[in-house]
């Protein structure tokens, strides 16, 4: 049953989440709402009806429209990334035309949390929330308070988002509350290409010394030490070679990381506090067992031998990217390409071989993470009190449709992007238009075209998609790799005959009790863990002497009880995902 409090419990609430960073909201006492519509309790089984302030509009259970006549669906959020004027993009009067919903939008480019505890205190919140990367405990709660509507009794509405619920269980496990219902949803990545750590080494420095890609830790160590020796880069001096690029928390340069630890048998997106689930289910930290030390004797090895980056723990992005330009790097990790770190075109990506599976004496399986595709926020959710909740759960379930993914990534065929033939994936992809007045497809598409990111509930892109199905001959052509660069390679790379993939620890979400409890602990125990980790590289401390005081730290932090929380979250997505 929907919680009704006084407009002075709304405010302070509304304070505590802007704090927090997640958005959500309520309506303000029962007597301050015009129109008996809007107040209505939307709980049991989803009806084919909705009831609007003017009468009743029909919703149509499959097929579309969805509505059988045009409604107008409020919706706020941040203002959606490189967009002018949402009220001229293309996908607007297209969802009115297609779908019966016209979507009347309020969106803010900066403060957004701020502007949202205004709606809130002045009973001003949207139908939708869209665009929102809400913390999925908030919401969870204060959709268990009536705030926002219970997705789960709707999924007779929502064949598509079921569909993706079975082939993707972790998205279900993620954003279902313990007992049962769903409040919210985050965007998922389905891309392997978005899922696969993006680690390369130089191909050119491996052609001018004739070496062979390394599929060990033992064999990318003789790489680098012949990168450093040799003249890598052939100037003529063989003191200005930087054989791999380590950084701590500097963009995505962490991924080198992820990379390294797959060759020890650790499997995880977050290199900083790595946590490991075993064969029963049982939630433990890497970064205090033995494995993990012999990892960290290889990096310090690395950095005593000067094969790493010296500055690896000062050093800022810019710096990188100037290191960058002038090809003294070896070996790197990024979030985004080779191409974007030296800020050329996506042709330099063919200089990069990525890197995928090494092993190691104390796991000899050529093995590679890959990332959840769920990311961990929520990007949609409907007001509890909406006046629509059967077509906006149609709406949402749109999305989960091929149709609908691609109108939220590119808009629609013959509209905004024309299919032409792809003759290197051979199969056709969206090509954007450019209309008079742009400069190019891209700007089209995030000016006049989509509303970029803010209904993008799943990504996938046909062009990865074919890639991931090519053959390694037609990833390594000349012309494959200048024109797709980066992503040829990572998928090259794992497609190799003997790399595996392994999942990575998942993503999970807490309870509000847990959050409260577990904030202030996780902050102090992943500063001491990377702290602790610079140290051990750097030699500041030494892992055979220091090793066991820095494990009962942790354990004097109350690690112990932080591993129970952890074990909790993790139990609930396992019952969920089965």
């Amino acid at each position: 049953m929907k919680k009704r409090f006084q407009k002075t419990a709304a405010i302070v609430l509304a304070v505590s989440m802007a704090v927090s960073l997640a958005a959500c909201g309520k309506q303000a006492e029962e007597t301050g709402n015009a129109g008996s519509a809007a107040n209505t309790e939307n709980t049991g089984s989803a009806d084919t009806q909705a009831s609007s302030g003017t009468g009743s509009v029909e919703v149509n259970e499959t097929g579309y429209p969805i509505t059988s006549e045009e409604i107008t669906v409020t919706a706020a959020g941040p203002m959606p990334s490189g967009c002018e004027d949402w009220s001229q993009l293309a996908v607007i009067d297209e969802y009115a035309n297609r779908l019966g919903i016209r979507l009347d939008c309020d969106f803010y480019e900066t403060d957004w949390e701020t502007q949202l505890t205004l709606k809130v205190a002045g009973d001003e919140l949207p139908d939708m929330l869209i665009g929102c990367s809400m913390n999925v405990s908030d919401v969870n709660e204060w959709g268990g308070e009536g705030y926002f509507l219970d997705l789960s009794q709707y999924m007779d509405l929502m064949p598509n988002l079921k569909a993706y619920f079975d082939q993707y269980p972790e998205l279900e496990a993620y954003c279902t509350t313990s007992d049962g219902h769903i409040y919210g949803l985050p965007k998922l990545k389905v891309d392997m290409t978005d899922r696969l750590t993006r680690s390369f080494i130089n191909k050119q420095w491996l052609d001018n010394l004739g070496l062979s890609m390394p599929t060990s830790i033992d064999e990318y160590y003789d790489v680098l030490v012949a990168f450093k020796e040799q003249d890598a880069n052939g100037n003529g001096d063989p003191d200005d070679e930087i054989p791999l690029l380590f950084t701590s928390d500097s963009g995505g340069y962490t991924a080198l990381e992820k990379t390294l630890l797959d060759a020890y048998g650790i499997f995880t997106t977050d290199p900083n506090y790595v946590l490991q689930a075993d064969e029963s289910g049982k939630v433990e930290l890497a970064n205090i067992n033995d494995t993990y030390k012999e990892y960290l004797k290889f990096m310090h090895r690395l950095y005593a031998e000067g094969l790493m980056e010296q500055e690896a723990f000062t050093i800022t992005g810019d710096e990188i990217t100037t290191k960058q330009q002038g090809d003294v790097y070896g070996s790197f990790g990024c979030g985004s390409a080779p191409f974007v770190m030296a800020n050329k075109d996506i042709s330099y990506d063919a200089n990069w071989m990525a890197l995928s599976g090494m092993s190691s004496e104390l796991h000899p399986k050529r093995e590679a993470s890959i990332a959840s595709p769920v990311q961990n926020s929520i990007l949609v959710a409907v007001n509890g009190n909406t006046e629509y909740p059967e077509a906006l759960a149609r709406f949402i379930d749109y999305f989960y449709t091929e149709e609908g993914m691609l109108s939220a990534t590119k808009g629609y065929d013959g509209v905004t992007f024309d299919m032409v033939q792809d003759d290197l994936l051979g199969t056709e992809v969206p090509e954007m238009r450019i209309p008079d007045g742009y400069t190019s497809g891209e700007e089209f598409r995030y000016k006049g075209a989509i509303l970029n990111e803010a209904l993008n509930l799943v990504e996938k892109n046909i062009d990865r998609q074919a890639m991931f199905e090519s053959d390694r001959e037609v990833l390594e052509k000349p012309e494959f790799v200048e024109k797709y660069g980066w992503a040829a390679r990572v998928i090259d790379a794992f497609k190799s005959d003997d790399v595996t993939g392994v999942e990575a620890y998942p993503v999970v979400s807490y309870t509000s009790d847990e959050v409260e409890e577990r904030g202030a602990v996780y902050k102090d125990i992943t500063t001491y863990l990377k702290q602790a980790r610079a140290q051990f590289i750097t030699g500041e401390l030494d892992l055979d002497k220091d090793w066991d005081t820095y494990v009962n730290t942790l354990n004097q932090m109350n690690l112990g009880r932080l591993l129970e929380i952890e074990q909790a979250a993790y139990d609930r997505y396992a019952a969920v995902k089965g």
